[in-house]
């Protein structure tokens, strides 16, 4: 893949939710962040059943179908 993008979130050490992403992602085996991760893809997955598009290659089939946009050419 390429350029990570990142995004910062930041909790107040008083707030109950720091607690509870600590104590899930725990119980799954990952780390906060991946949990984090792991919840903006599952909101943003939508309900498409639709049939998937065939691709020439892996990253052909991921961009057809939306999971990563084209590469730029640099």
């Amino acid at each position: 893949m390429g350029k990570k993008i990142r995004f910062c979130l930041e909790f107040d050490e008083r707030e109950l939710v720091v607690d509870l992403l600590q104590q899930e992602a725990g119980s799954l085996g990952l780390t906060p962040e991946q949990l984090i991760k792991r919840f903006v893809v599952d909101a943003l997955s939508g309900d498409d059943r639709s049939p998937s598009i065939l691709g020439e290659t892996l990253e052909d089939f991921l961009v057809k179908n939306g999971a990563i946009r084209p590469r730029q050419d640099d």
